[in-house]
């Protein structure tokens, strides 16, 4: 590869963390002597706190999931790579290294940001190309507007808002929950305001089995019921699978020393630099983090990420930390209600009409449009 003429900063994943990196950077490098690139799988920025909604509902826009990059440098002269990242090598002595793409391309880098997400099953994993994935939200809106009982694995927030958005649809479906706690969600959150999210979806006719599993991927037929582990048999002709989803972070499972740990999950210093690798920076639900991986959390490790690169490059210690933030959580039952917590204070607990104003009506999709430097509203 031919040597860099400027220092080039390089930030693979195109979701919430990368593209706030992405922003951050674009306002504080300096272009005379700087090159921003982003490395992302897919070729629009995809939104996937909204798209339960689109997977279920027909009237639902694909653009409240699928956001075009065309504004995420502003004015800076950044550059855009669409392709996914097989692995990464750093130079000796971890002063830089290349990216190395599936298609065989290597992208050099002196700075690193790795921001690749979550490793999503079932419906909410979407595939990288255009024509694929919108295939793939016509094949889930079918397969909810044909079935008639639904069963849901997983009890989390993914669980209980595609109950919500399918009962808002169609309400004289039968949709039942498996989770495998005793209650929804997980013990972050206080007993009491997982109990109220419960009681919101046994009002909407949603069933729910605590306490039990289904394993594996059973086969469905409508003739026969599904069993859970412990034995329960429930009429199913579409089983949706809402687990909680792993790191997708096989890119850096070459890197030496190890980066992993045994979940998966990259060991990072309160820097936001990879342990072991001070030129490389992780953000997002990639990172293990003693806090809960949702959207709302990459904007806080953006901001550090962008501060310490660029303390970095000027060859300054990095004073920029990332102490783990309050748990807030939004939690939509359809267009109209939902629960939210706020973990300051003693905990606060808000119930529908917060939740509608906060995320159920429109999902917050004029707030992340703003994030990418699109209008809120598309024409």
């Amino acid at each position: 590869m031919p040597e860099l003429t400027k220092k080039r900063v390089v930030v693979v994943g195109g979701g919430a963390a990368g593209t706030a990196i992405v922003r951050g950077l674009s306002k504080t490098l300096d272009p005379s002597i700087h090159e921003l690139i982003l490395i992302t799988a897919r070729p629009q920025f995809a939104y996937l706190p909204a798209s339960l909604r689109v997977l279920v509902s027909r009237e639902a826009s694909i653009d409240k999931i699928f956001m075009p990059y065309e504004a995420v440098f502003a004015k800076f002269p950044g550059k855009l790579i669409v392709g996914a990242v097989s692995s990464i090598e750093e130079t000796k002595g971890g002063e830089g290294g290349k990216v190395i793409l599936k298609s065989g391309e290597q992208v050099a880098y002196h700075v690193l940001a790795v921001a690749t997400g979550s490793a999503w099953e079932g419906m909410v994993s979407f595939p990288d190309e255009e024509t694929l994935y919108k295939e793939h939200i016509e094949l889930w809106r079918s397969k909810f507007e044909n079935a008639q009982d639904i069963v849901i694995v997983g009890g989390g927030a993914v669980g209980i808002e595609i109950s919500g958005e399918i009962k808002d649809v169609y309400p004289d479906k039968t949709v039942t929950i498996v989770q495998g706690n005793k209650y929804l969600l997980t013990d972050i959150y206080p007993r009491s305001f997982r109990v109220s999210l419960e009681r919101k979806l046994l009002l909407r006719g949603v069933n729910i089995i605590f306490d039990d599993v289904i394993q594996g991927q059973p086969r469905v037929d409508p003739n026969t019921p599904v069993k859970t582990r412990k034995g329960t048999p429930i009429k199913c002709d579409l089983l949706v699978t809402a687990r909680g989803a792993g790191p997708n972070t096989s890119l850096l499972k070459f890197l030496q020393p190890e980066v992993l740990t045994d979940r998966g999950y990259v060991s990072v210093l309160p820097t936001l630099q990879i342990r072991n690798h001070p030129s490389i920076f992780a953000a997002g639900d990639i990172i293990d983090f003693r806090e809960a991986k949702q959207y709302e959390k990459t904007a806080g490790h953006a901001a550090v990420i962008v501060e310490n690169i660029m303390s970095y490059l000027k060859n300054q210690p990095l004073k920029r930390v990332c102490k783990p933030g309050k748990e807030i959580i939004v939690v939509s039952n359809g267009r109209n209600g939902g629960a939210a917590y706020i973990g300051i204070l003693w905990g606060l607990q808000f119930g529908d009409i917060f939740a509608r104003y906060a995320k159920s009506r429109d999902l917050s999709i004029g707030l992340v449009r703003r994030s990418l430097g699109l209008p809120a509203h598309t024409t």
